[in-house]
């Protein structure tokens, strides 16, 4: 039995219904796309992806350093990163492990050491937004940053390391599906 609520992870009309905070769509994150900085240097969240966002938080998002993978920017809506941190809380910590963390400040907060690196990014109603230094330099920027869905959150990635890690991808994916059983003998 859970001991913590779970935000509901479906599309309207699809899917059982089930527990978690109420009204909350699935996200879903699809795609890979390229974006070329502008003349002002800013980047565009593609429409795809502004469309994910909850309707009534369509201002803003979150975007934050990954915590495994050098060189990787995720983003997220900002409720997204908030479940994600509770979440995270509740299943790594648990409920003595939240508390501990709430009151010992030597106690190692993997919530929050996520949010200490999170920036909240405002976005232009066009879907423009201003890469933050810390994060183009992360990415090593030149003239573009690759947008990749990954469902429930998106990267930002270089376009040449991306390039490198799709093609890995890839082949894990092939030994992957070559492994499953299936019919025949």
């Amino acid at each position: 039995m859970l001991s913590h609520c779970i935000p509901c992870i479906r599309r309207r009309g699809v899917g059982p219904s089930c527990g978690g905070i109420q009204g909350e769509w699935a996200v879903a994150f699809r795609s890979e796309i390229l974006i070329k900085l502008d003349k002002k240097g800013r980047v565009l969240l593609p429409a795809a992806f502004r469309d994910e966002l909850p309707a009534d938080d369509r201002g803003a998002f979150v975007l934050y350093h990954s915590p495994n993978a050098p060189g990787v920017v995720n983003g997220n809506s900002r409720a997204g990163f908030d479940g994600m941190l509770d979440r995270l809380r509740a299943e790594a910590l648990g409920p003595k492990g939240s508390l501990k963390v709430a009151l010992d400040d030597d106690a190692f907060d993997p919530a929050g050491y996520l949010s200490s690196t999170a920036r909240t990014i405002p976005m232009e109603p066009d879907g423009r937004f201003s890469l933050p230094a810390e994060f183009a330099q992360v990415l090593e920027v030149d003239d573009g940053v690759m947008i990749v869905g990954k469902g429930e959150k998106f990267q930002l990635w270089n376009p040449r390391r991306w390039q490198v890690r799709r093609d890995g991808d890839r082949e894990k994916m092939a030994a992957f599906v070559r492994g499953l059983g299936g019919g025949e003998p």
